[in-house]
């Protein structure tokens, strides 16, 4: 359910905007944000096992690939999102503790992939 409501504010930020497509870019934005946190979750594995040292952009675009169509079957297919958000629209007041977690989440996402991303540097350079 949380995920859900994650796409449906994330819908509301671009719906805001004029010459914008919500469902679009809610869509892009939660897909890159599993495949990032899924990434920032195998660099830090790869600082211990080496097995994952191997991961190259062909996999990132694959995992980002698999992301899509996971999203895409959980909310999207059949518009299944119109229905949603006319729930949340209708309960808004019901989640609005939610809005502190979403947030939490998209910046903590960021700045987690952004954190392995200078230690991978510098592991691999020897400095930022």
């Amino acid at each position: 359910m949380w995920y859900y409501y994650l796409n449906y504010r994330i819908y509301l930020f671009y719906e805001r905007k004029k010459d914008s497509m919500p469902v679009f870019f809610s869509f892009l934005a939660t897909t890159t944000l599993i495949s990032i946190n899924i990434l920032t979750l195998v660099a830090i594995l790869s600082f211990t096992y080496p097995i994952f040292k191997n991961i190259n952009k062909t996999h990132a675009l694959t995992l980002m690939g698999l992301c899509s169509i996971f999203n895409y079957l959980i909310l999207y297919r059949k518009k299944i999102y119109e229905d949603v958000f006319s729930d949340f629209n209708k309960t808004s007041d019901n989640y609005n503790g939610w809005n502190k977690s979403v947030l939490i989440y998209i910046i903590g996402s960021i700045v987690a992939f952004l954190v392995v991303l200078a230690i991978a540097d510098y592991r691999h350079d020897g400095h930022f």
